[in-house]
């Protein structure tokens, strides 16, 4: 439980408050399918996650390549992350983030890692491999 709640930790202080979200549903082009699915992506090897709506985070690696992430449902307070109000939070088994594996919403002006135990859990689905968004000039 302490490593989970750790990683968890990890996945949170990686994304911060929201910055790297605000501003994601502006942002937001509709995608391709360019590869197959994956079940995990190594997370060393993440450099980016920008929630795009209530049930999908799209995930940037090294290398350029870029993953949509579909929960099987709208998961609370991830439409609010989308336009930068809160963080996420994963929950790790290992070294990758895998199908399964839980994210939650956290806000923290209301208890910051104390929340993050007792927010809602979602599991994630598989990574489908998308074309990068255009980058603006």
């Amino acid at each position: 439980m302490t490593r989970s709640f750790a990683a968890m930790l990890a996945g949170l202080l990686a994304i911060g408050a929201g910055g790297a979200m605000h501003g994601a549903v502006a942002e937001r082009k509709a995608a391709e399918q360019v590869g197959d699915s994956r079940l995990c992506l190594a997370n060393g090897s993440i450099v980016g996650r920008v929630v795009e709506d209530e049930r999908t985070i799209r995930f940037e690696t090294l290398g350029g390549r870029v993953y949509r992430n579909r929960l099987s449902g709208p998961c609370p307070g991830l439409r609010q992350a989308a336009n930068g109000f809160g963080a996420l939070g994963f929950e790790l088994h290992g070294e990758s983030l895998c199908r399964g594996d839980l994210v939650r919403v956290v806000d923290p002006a209301r208890g910051g890692t104390q929340t993050l135990r007792t927010a809602t859990a979602c599991p994630l689905g598989a990574f489908e491999r998308i074309a990068p968004p255009a980058r603006r000039p």
